[in-house]
């Protein structure tokens, strides 16, 4: 507990030292950035102490931490000297936000860390490969960090998240196998206070009072991450036996099947809600022929993995509200306003970089929600006329992408990314029922949104044409480019009817989506057009963008070096966890909106100001208004519930509470203690080389991906010759670069030459050789007591040795 309180404290005073810059930049929010003082600062403070590790202008230690936040304290302190008044009245006035805002931070981080105190193993999945990044970080002088897994090569990912929490252990000195679980509780309680405060600016500019902008503030972070897909509602009927073999057949979730029993109101297969991230799929004869991943945040959370995409939420947020911020500016987004702020466009620019170092595929999104933001506010915010919004939007928008990149520079020279391209998606798609199951919810929220505003929305103007021409134009150019690819295709293979098929029918399933997005689009444009706060445009355009991804997966996908049945497996998992976030955030404001519209009572009589005498027929229409009202109200509240189910099985079954054997004496936040009951030997080794060695590059057994080999590189940070072979072929997109490595290896525990071994230590620049339970099941090392002149033993404890190589 000591540790969470000292983790805790320390990313408090980092939000207290980022509140002065939150409350310049974020000035025309109605909570001035406030409850994005926390990420702001995370990024903020890492960035300059990865600049100052890249050019050695200082290291990597806690003092050069705490000297940057000095720095800061420092610059803070004029800032806030020179507005103090100010921010002192607003934190007089606005103190119940802030209150509850924090609140909820506290509340979500000492959720998530009971959860995580359940299974803090770092085992499985991909932590091992989260905590190697974390502990390269730490153990790094200078960046960029060698990979703990190919030693002599620097990491080829995106590793800003894991350098972010890097920070943080290192200002708090907590050991990484704490921290790490400390990170894992952190996250989803930055992402609650960022989409609660981002909702309440929302509610705020839409018009909402106090209460409500708090009551569906707190509504974004429980869409987003308290709730599962609809699923779970499959698992709970299954696990009631209900269901003959043709309708599980249908459903075609593979586990789920005839018969199936659980034990009162959960299933009782191992990990069943692991079933529900793999929903869309392609059976045949039980075998998948598009297998893809429809992760969400609460299994995300619930799993435990530090993974890129995980981390990046809460700075998703972080970059949303930048973009409000700039949506709500009074003018036009052109040259002038771009030497007017330039500490705005600066940050803007450090935010977008931050996001393609925290998870690439983020730079993408983020990148083209800030294009549409930017023209549909200068077309709409302005004249009208589209080529200036269009001219003016470039003159913003290419230098500030551009100074993201460059600021960014050094992490794009050392990653080997594994895309080779984007190619058109044919003989799969996604069958409308498994896409309900995934985004269903989500996207019903954002329909009936879309439609309920209109009523609302002027009639457009002639001047309008224009723009809903090109809107059209954008919406519907990846289906015409996908038609035009796949007609020529298919006709070359199957003949003319077979293409018109293919084409025909694709299009008859993606093209309600696409009209969701033009409508979206157009109405947030022509609500800035008619004078409206952007309020509701900012949620529409959030909606026309999701649905854009969610119907771009149909129709492409991103060529890496997952083939055949999993060729778009990485597409549909990006693309559907952005847009749940995306709708999640959306679909809060719709429910504010509803209920808004749904508490007016008549419309005004504009003469009179007074509202008008309802006549039968008007009566009668305005019960059946109310009636659709209470449908839509008890339809939203029965997919909550189905969608709930999930998550409270998922926690109830991943951490054991039910069980009668289940005892919170066993809890911990040590990722590593289930190494030091099983083998205590190599849990001191790690401590020994993490802690007390120098660092040096190390030799350890090689053995497949997902499995407890590589584990001392990745737990102590220090780089390894190979570890999983699989990741590091995605991450570099060759085997070259380290073939004959796993020979070498051998080679080195298991020959009888010294010399030769010497000539492998050095020509690698290995300083230690770990020789546990896995090297010598695989190879013996036996022959590495021999070596008297070349090795000494600088580490033994429960049958574990560390040899040094002699100088």
């Amino acid at each position: 507990m000591v540790d969470a309180l000292t983790w805790l404290l320390a990313i408090e005073v980092l939000g207290l030292l980022a509140l002065p810059f939150c409350f310049i930049l974020f000035s025309r929010l109605p909570d001035r950035g406030l409850t994005l003082a926390k990420p702001l600062a995370l990024v903020l403070f890492s960035y300059f102490l990865w600049l100052a590790g890249l050019t050695h202008i200082a290291p990597n230690t806690r003092i050069t931490v705490i000297v940057i936040l000095v720095l800061a304290a420092v610059a803070g302190g004029f800032v806030f000297r020179a507005m103090a008044y100010r921010i002192l009245a607003f934190i007089k006035e606005e103190w119940r936000t802030l209150v509850v805002a924090e609140v909820l931070f506290l509340g979500f981080f000492f959720l998530w860390l009971g959860i995580t105190s359940e299974t803090p193993a770092i085992s499985g999945t991909e932590k091992p490969m989260d905590f190697g990044f974390m502990n390269a970080v730490l153990q790094s002088r200078f960046f960029p960090p060698e990979d703990p897994w190919l030693a002599g090569h620097s990491i080829s990912y995106y590793y800003f998240g894991h350098f972010m929490m890097a920070f943080l252990a290192k200002l708090t000195a907590i050991p990484s196998n704490v921290s790490y679980n400390l990170a894992i509780s952190l996250v989803p309680a930055l992402l609650a206070i960022g989409s609660f405060g981002l909702m309440y600016n929302l509610v705020r500019l839409s018009g909402g009072g106090l209460k409500a902008a708090i009551g569906f503030g707190l509504a974004a972070p429980a869409m987003i991450m308290l709730i599962g897909n609809l699923e779970g509602a499959l698992e709970f009927i299954n696990a009631r036996g209900l269901g003959g073999d043709g309708f599980w057949n249908w459903v075609g979730i593979k586990g789920l099947v005839a018969g199936a029993s659980g034990s009162g109101l959960l299933p009782d297969d191992y990990l069943w809600w692991w079933r529900g991230t793999r929903v869309i799929d392609t059976l045949a004869d039980g075998q998948s022929l598009d297998y893809t991943i429809t992760e969400f945040p609460a299994f995300s959370f619930l799993l435990g993995d530090l993974h890129p995409h995980v981390m990046s939420l809460p700075f998703v947020v972080l970059g949303l509200s930048v973009g409000l911020n700039l949506f709500r500016y009074q003018g036009t987004l052109g040259p002038a306003w771009l030497l007017g702020h330039p500490l705005e466009g600066l940050a803007i620019a450090l935010f977008i970089g931050a996001l393609a170092f925290i998870n690439i595929w983020d730079l993408p999104l983020m990148a083209a929600i800030f294009v549409v933001l930017v023209l549909v506010k200068n077309y709409g915010g302005g004249t009208g006329d589209i080529q200036r919004a269009a001219l003016n939007g470039i003159a913003v928008l290419v230098p500030i992408i551009s100074l993201g990149v460059v600021m960014f520079l050094p992490f794009y020279l050392t990653f080997d990314g594994n895309a080779l391209g984007i190619l058109p998606l044919r003989d799969v798609s996604t069958r409308p029922f498994l896409f309900f199951l995934a985004m269903g919810f989500f996207a019903l929220l954002a329909l009936s949104f879309v439609l309920r505003q209109l009523p609302t929305l002027g009639r457009p103007t002639r001047a309008d044409g224009v723009l809903a021409g090109l809107v059209l134009a954008i919406t519907l150019a990846p289906l015409v480019i996908w038609a035009v690819i796949v007609l020529f295709l298919t006709w070359a293979d199957d003949g003319v009817g077979a293409a018109i098929v293919d084409v025909g029918g694709r299009a008859l399933w993606v093209l309600p989506g696409l009209a969701i997005v033009a409508v979206a689009a157009m109405s947030a444009a022509l609500r800035l057009r008619q004078g409206e706060e952007v309020g509701a445009a900012f949620p529409l355009l959030l909606v026309a963008v999701a649905f854009y991804l969610l119907v771009g997966a149909e129709l492409f996908y991103v060529n890496d070096s997952f083939g055949g049945a999993f060729r778009r497996m990485n597409t549909v998992f990006k693309v559907y966890y952005q847009s749940w976030l995306l709708l999640g955030l959306a679909g809060a404001y719709a429910l504010y909106y509803w209920q808004s519209r749904s508490r007016k009572t008549g419309p005004i009589d504009i003469e009179s100001g007074q509202r008008r005498r309802f006549s039968s027929q008007l009566f009668a229409g305005r019960r059946a208004i109310r009636l659709g009202n209470w449908v839509w109200a008890i339809g939203v509240v029965a997919l909550v519930v189905a969608s709930g189910y999930y998550s409270v099985g998922a926690v109830l079954d991943r951490t054991g509470i039910l069980n009668q054997r289940h005892t919170l004496k066993d809890n911990t936040l040590n990722g590593l203690a289930f190494v030091e009951s099983q083998d205590p030997g190599e849990y001191a080794a790690i401590k020994w080389l993490r802690d007390d060695a120098d660092f040096g590059r190390i030799v350890e057994a090689v053995g497949g991906d997902y499995s407890d080999y590589g584990r001392v590189s990745a737990s102590t940070g220090l780089p390894t010759l190979l570890g999983w072979k699989g990741h590091e072929l995605q991450w570099r997109g060759t085997s070259a670069i380290f073939s004959g490595r796993e020979e070498d290896v051998a080679q080195i525990y298991q020959s009888g030459d010294p010399e030769e071994v010497r000539s492998l230590l050095e020509r690698y620049q290995v300083r230690y050789v770990y020789l546990g339970r896995r090297e010598r099941n695989d190879y013996g090392g036996g022959n590495l007591a021999d070596f008297g002149g070349l090795l000494r033993t600088a580490f033994e404890q429960n049958g574990v040795i560390i040899y040094e190589l002699l100088d």
